[in-house]
Order: C-alpha cells, then sequence, then structure tokens
C-alpha cells in the first residue's frame, strides 16, 4: 500500500491516509513506540495493541469504527480503517454546540457506549479525539475509535496513566482510574461522558479527575456525571442521555385546567404515589390538550416511568397508550429520538399487551421518520423471533389495521436503512408482512 499523508500521531500508534492497490483509501493504524517506556512495558503495550484490534474487529455497531483488514504478524501490526471526515475534537474546535445539534453526539456516543457496556468492555481512554465524524447516506454519524486502552477486566496497566496517557486524556479521565486501570467500569466512562458534554455546554474550565460543579440547567448532570465516588455517579450512558432529554423538554407554561400542578409533582425529588398515577392518567385522557400532553410526556423521566411501571400498573397501561401516540405524532429534533426511543422501550418491558403493541409501532415510526439507526434497530431487536407468539398475533392485527401503505413502506425503509432482512423477525410478522405487501 502507498502511504498518502500523516492524519496523526498518539501515545502507542500513527495514523496514516493509504492507498490500495485498487484505488481505495483507507486509514491506517500501526502500532508505535512514540515516547520513551521500559521493554517490558512496551511488550505488554503491543500486546495490548493487538487485542484492541481483534476486540474491535469482533464488535459490528454503526457507532463504532469497524475495521476493514488488519496485519497483526507485521512488524510493527497495524489495522486498515475507513477514512472520518473529521474527529470530534476538531469539530468542538470549530463550534462547541456543532450547530445546535451537540445532543445527537452524544446520543451516537451513548449509544456505542452502550453496546461496550452490555458486554463488560469498557474504553477508558473516551475523550473528543477518539470520536470520529464520518458521512454516510448523506448522514453525519459519531464513531468510538482508538480502543487501545480497552479493558476487559484483565489487565493492570496502571503505569499507563503516568507515561501513556496524556494531558488529552487526563481532562476526561475518572479520578479512580488515573491511578489504577483496572478500576475501569461503565461509570468511569460515564466520567468521561460528562467531560465531553461539559466541553459542549460550558466555558468554564475544570480542574482533571475532580467532579463539575456548575450552576445552569446542565449543572445537575454534569455533576452527577463527574462524582468523586463511581457509586454516585449516573449508573449507565443511557440515564446521562435520559437527564439531557429532560433539559430539552422543559415545560414553558403551566397546564391549563389541570386539577393539581402535575409537571411540579414529576420534577419532585420523591416519586408521585400511586393514586396521583391515576389522577395523572384521568388527566391525559379527558382534559389534556395536545401542548399539556408533551408536557407531561417530556417530564416522565425513565425513573419515573420505572416507578409508574412498578407502582400503578394499570394507570401505567393508560399512560404508556397516550405516550406511545405522542412519540408517534411528534417531529423531534434527530438527535433527540433515542433517549425518547429508550423511554418508550420501558414502557413496552412492564405493560399489557395493547399498550406494548403501540409502543413498537410508535418505534417503528420514530426511527423510520426521523431515520435514526439506534432506534430502528432496537424496533428490530424487539420484534425479533424471541418476540412472544401472542404479542406477534397482536402486533400483525394492528399491522393490518395500519394498512399496507404505512406498514409496508416503514418497513422498506428499514431493510435499506440499517441493512436489515425482514425475514429474521418473528414468524407470524414476516407471514403478515408477506401477505401485505404484494
Amino acid at each position: 500500500m502507498k502511504v498518502i499523508k500523516r492524519i496523526g500521531q498518539g501515545g502507542f500508534g500513527n495514523v496514516d491516509e493509504v492507498e490500495l492497490e485498487n484505488g481505495q483509501r483507507l486509514a491506517r493504524k500501526e502500532f508505535a513506540k512514540n515516547q520513551p517506556l521500559s521493554a517490558e512495558l512496551l511488550e505488554n503495550v503491543r500486546r495490548r495493541f493487538v487485542k484492541e484490534v481483534k476486540v474491535q474487529s469482533a464488535i459490528e455497531h454503526p457507532n463504532i469504527v469497524p475495521i476493514i483488514q488488519s496485519d497483526l504478524k507485521s512488524e510493527p501490526p497495524y489495522y486498515l480503517m475507513p477514512i472520518a471526515q473529521s474527529s470530534l475534537d476538531d469539530d468542538l474546535r470549530q463550534d462547541k454546540t456543532l450547530g445546535g445539534r451537540f445532543v445527537g453526539a452524544i446520543s451516537d456516543i451513548v449509544a456505542a457506549l452502550e453496546e461496550l457496556h452490555s458486554m463488560q468492555i469498557f474504553h477508558r481512554d473516551l475523550k473528543p479525539q477518539n470520536v470520529l465524524r464520518f458521512t454516510e447516506d448523506e448522514i453525519d454519524i459519531y464513531k468510538i475509535s482508538d480502543f487501545g486502552l480497552i479493558s476487559m477486566k484483565e489487565s493492570n496497566l496502571s503505569e499507563l496513566t503516568k507515561s501513556g496517557m496524556g494531558k488529552g486524556s487526563d481532562y476526561y479521565t475518572a479520578p479512580e482510574i488515573h491511578a489504577d486501570l483496572r478500576k475501569a467500569s461503565a461509570r468511569s466512562d460515564v466520567y468521561s461522558l460528562g467531560c465531553i458534554l461539559h466541553d459542549m455546554v460550558s466555558n468554564e474550565p475544570r480542574v482533571p479527575f475532580r467532579e463539575i460543579k456548575e450552576p445552569g440547567e446542565f449543572g445537575p448532570i454534569l455533576s452527577g456525571c463527574t462524582k468523586d465516588d463511581p457509586s454516585k455517579r449516573f449508573s449507565s450512558a443511557k440515564a446521562v442521555l435520559d437527564a439531557i432529554l429532560t433539559v430539552e423538554f422543559e415545560p414553558t407554561a403551566v397546564l391549563s385546567g389541570a386539577p393539581e400542578d402535575f409537571l411540579a409533582i414529576l420534577a419532585a425529588p420523591e416519586p408521585p404515589e400511586p393514586a396521583t398515577w391515576n389522577r395523572l392518567a384521568d388527566y391525559l385522557e379527558g382534559q389534556a390538550t395536545s401542548q399539556d400532553v408533551a408536557a407531561t410526556c417530556g417530564r416522565l423521566t425513565a425513573d419515573r416511568i420505572e416507578k409508574l411501571c412498578r407502582d400503578a400498573p394499570e394507570a401505567a397501561n393508560r399512560i404508556a397508550l397516550i405516550f406511545a401516540e405522542w412519540v408517534s405524532s411528534t417531529a423531534f429534533s434527530f438527535e433527540l429520538s433515542d433517549a425518547v426511543a429508550n423511554r418508550v422501550e420501558l414502557f413496552f418491558q412492564s405493560c399489557d399487551f395493547e399498550a406494548k403493541t403501540e409502543c413498537l409501532m410508535a418505534l417503528l415510526e420514530l426511527g423510520t421518520s426521523h431515520n435514526r439507526w439506534y432506534v430502528e434497530r432496537k424496533f428490530v431487536r424487539l420484534c425479533s423471533a424471541d418476540m412472544d407468539d401472542n404479542l406477534a398475533k397482536r402486533l400483525v392485527v394492528k399491522f393490518h389495521i395500519e394498512g399496507k401503505g404505512r406498514v409496508c413502506r416503514k418497513i422498506d425503509h428499514l431493510e435499506h436503512s440499517i441493512d436489515f432482512d425482514r425475514k429474521n423477525l418473528h414468524p407470524r410478522l414476516v407471514k403478515a408482512l408477506a401477505d401485505l405487501c404484494l
């Protein structure tokens, strides 16, 4: 291959743009000793580089940079990946809010972290330089890369915090892994996520390895991401995204004709009592205007939905139907779709078949109308062959009620959008779509 130019250089690797014999241009990352290391540590890091390639090659996810080819026995070992348009670091230097769409970048990062954390894999070096932007089907998408310090709970590379993780990492690294990388967890990546969010929403400097304490609407979120004690941070990246959604949906007015201040009740530290949930369901079904429904649904955070489903299941079924209708009929900002879909899934997990069916249709509408891969993949996963057979029957009925035009168009979009084959859905859905979409 022919080297075109140097793209980047880090503590343990160089990245070059290369051209293959067929004319294809890719980015090549090769192992390199770009700083003084002992022979023992250098060999340790080299093994980590090789493991990075193997781990990253085994993961297929739209928000994780794919490895196209590798040669781990060459000297030095290397791998090839697509060439990015830029890094998140470059983009933030140009515009810290990314044109007001910074939540979209956070959503992409959260989607990748969800995938990694579901396998108990932790990045440990998450920072804007390791988040790359690609353009696919005319849509910008951010993907996590540079897994050189990835942890699968078995390595001891604490020396790297002194020799291999430079100042750039210091500003994003959780305090517990600065001293010992073996203490990596989902919450250490949450700390790094909070630091990236801080880059986007604040002009204040921050002290490395410390909690971020600032006023403003994002202040509680930044603090919740970066607590010194990991157990006091958000428990997951998805929880951070849900908190951001709550800020985005902050109501600007009180509810019209509400018998009680439901918005204040939902925002209070203590969750509502079961009887209050029933009164809220009555209100949403009867007196509430469309603006009232939107304001209320926007305040239904993930923890409130979980509490609702646990403490007042009958009210949860009623409110889930209203929530699903709100989602299906609302044109959200593209970058908010993932967090909204996560809330829909919480209702789906706990409610009855009627509510589950409406939640699935809401996910299908949200994903395809907003062209959001994360949401589309969620719908497909929930409608796989493992789906409850009776729920599949219920969804088939809903497909027929919706009609050929609406359902078939959305399924066609899914297949094009996420390289999906409808034959992988539940067999009853496959048959129904075959009958409908002739």
